[in-house]
């Protein structure tokens, strides 16, 4: 699912009315609950990029495309675009943080305390430099931002807190405290290395409690044509999350200390940037492995020669986060039903519903990609090496984890408000008589975190499509439902076929789905950004 959420948009429920019955839709419920069924086996081990069972994953995608009439829309004539990456381990015992002060040494516990990632730029690195407190780490002259000012940080290990100013424009926001955004700022200012502190603002949305689940994990990155890989920031020589009961340490002797800070971040009081005493002692060392994980891609030609090179695109990552590791566990398979099984099997009918009808006017791009759960990665690589010229994606729907728990009784389309793909989206909606709900929780930055953005960020108007927050019968607790998967099943091998899925709401997603490309395949204008919009401005082309 995308990227360091745990999802709490999805802990709003409320009623809305359903219209007309659908149709007999059997043999669509009997299809997705195939794909499902097959995907969430443990036989694919969790999906997880450069394994086997990933691949399995992957021919079978192929496989329905090619059953499908689908052309293929990868390279050399295939229906894979194989993604090079670097796969990093972190050795066991190598994560190390001091704190070195007045003759002092105070060892911070890896999990308990700090955690960093595998490296994915270096094998082996040390470091030890003094410190800087600069706010959120942000640039943003359009917000006209700065926690820079008057600091200089070179050759210094950089500590923030990790989010934006409560007063931010939340999706603005977003993309200016993004953690890419914030190491660009860091590597422009000659800083060589980071610590971004946990605080209790981002104990909302990413428990601390869940960082024991990230140990044994790999870091993966694509590599360009040097070899290198992609945003790899080699100059920051360590990086690490802090919790920040730990980080107040940090802060002794220094002119405020980290409960001020935090203080004045909970009320949105501007935070000053300053020197911290002494010094940070930071060291790793990881495995690295070249490995090739593919995405998945086909297309429907359209049929008016004046439209046709014209690319709609349908996305949905087919990875998940493969096992567990450590002692302890019983079931070891993150089998990633849900999250994102389901939206690839959605994907899949949706092509299978362009198929069986006359070919739209358009064409239509179908893309499952690889390492969405690695940082967006497969998205990434293909929105930057195109098999089909960027210039001819004309929108993208990113379907990511609809949870098909019940009847739902609306849809919410993140992004919606951003292009005209939200009247297409609204249309749809109204036709299956269900209704669409504005971003219900706007501060959580959803649209920024899936792999819609990757493409966003070439200039390709899209939207985020999930199942609502409402049931259909306006009686079901929706509330109790989503709860119960975020605690429960989120990112743990119970997101598997135990749960009850409802194949009728599948069906319905499907058909909303399809509705939404049958509108925008079909329409004269090609989908463009609100005039003014902030991501269209940014970005668009």
């Amino acid at each position: 699912m995308f990227r360091t959420s745990v999802l709490s948009f999805m802990l709003l429920f409320g009623a809305s009315t359903y219209g007309a019955e659908a149709g007999d839709d059997t043999a669509l419920q009997e299809r997705l609950q195939a794909h499902i069924t097959f995907l969430a086996d443990d036989l694919l081990r969790g999906r997880q990029p450069g394994t086997e069972g990933y691949d399995i994953a992957a021919n079978y995608v192929a496989s329905q495309f090619r059953q499908m009439g689908l052309r293929p829309a990868g390279t050399d004539g295939s229906y894979f675009q194989q993604v090079p990456m670097r796969r990093a381990w972190l050795n066991d015992g190598s994560a190390k943080l001091e704190l070195l002060r007045d003759g002092q040494v105070r060892s911070f516990r890896f999990v308990e305390e700090f955690y960093r990632s595998p490296s994915l730029a270096h094998v082996n690195s040390e470091l030890q430099a003094g410190m800087v407190f600069a706010g959120y780490g942000i640039d943003a002259p359009l917000l006209e931002y700065n926690d820079f000012d008057g600091l200089d940080v070179e050759g210094k290990v950089v500590v923030v807190l990790r989010g934006q100013p409560l007063d931010f424009p939340s999706e603005e926001g977003a993309h200016f405290s993004s953690g890419r955004e914030v190491l660009k700022n860091l590597v422009s200012r000659g800083a060589i290395g980071v610590i971004m502190i946990h605080t209790p603002r981002t104990e909302q949305k990413f428990a601390w409690s869940r960082v024991e689940s990230l140990v044994g994990m790999p870091s993966m990155g694509w590599l360009d044509e040097q070899g290198q890989v992609f945003a790899g920031f080699e100059q920051i020589l360590g990086g690490a999350m802090i919790h920040s009961p730990a980080a107040a340490a940090l802060f002794e002797g220094a002119e405020l200390q980290l409960a001020e800070l935090l203080a004045r971040d909970e009320a949105g009081e501007p935070l000053p940037g300053f020197e911290l005493p002494g010094e940070i002692r930071m060291g790793q060392s990881s495995r690295h492995e070249s490995i090739s994980s593919p995405n998945v891609a086909a297309y429907l030609p359209g049929g008016d020669p004046l439209l046709n090179s014209e690319f709609l695109v349908y996305m949905a990552h087919l990875d998940h986060i493969g096992e567990l590791h450590g002692e302890g566990h019983g079931d070891v398979i993150n089998n990633g039903a849900l999250d994102n099984a389901s939206g690839i099997s959605v994907m899949l009918e949706t092509a299978r519903l362009f198929t069986e009808r006359e070919a739209p006017r358009r064409s239509v791009l179908f893309l499952a990609v690889t390492a969405e759960e690695k940082g967006l990665v497969g998205s990434e690589y293909f929105a930057q090496n195109p098999t089909i010229p960027r210039e001819q994606l004309a929108g993208v729907v990113n379907l990511d984890m609809p949870l098909l728990l019940y009847d739902f009784g609306d849809v919410i389309a993140f992004g919606a408000e951003h292009s005209t793909i939200g009247d297409a989206v609204q249309q749809a909606a109204d036709r299956e008589g269900v209704a669409l709900t504005p971003d219900p929780f706007p501060e959580q930055n959803i649209f920024v975190r899936s792999d819609h953005y990757r493409f966003v960020q070439q200039g390709v108007p899209a939207v985020f499509l999930v199942t609502g927050t409402s049931s259909a019968d306006g009686t079901t607790d929706t509330k109790a439902i989503f709860e119960g998967f975020l605690k429960d099943h989120y990112h743990t091998p119970s997101d598997d076929l135990n749960l009850p899925i409802n194949y009728r709401a599948a069906a319905r997603f499907t058909r909303v789905n399809f509705g939404i490309g049958d509108i925008i395949a079909n329409q004269l204008e090609r989908p463009r950004w609100r005039e003014g919009d902030f991501f269209g401005d940014t970005f668009g082309r």
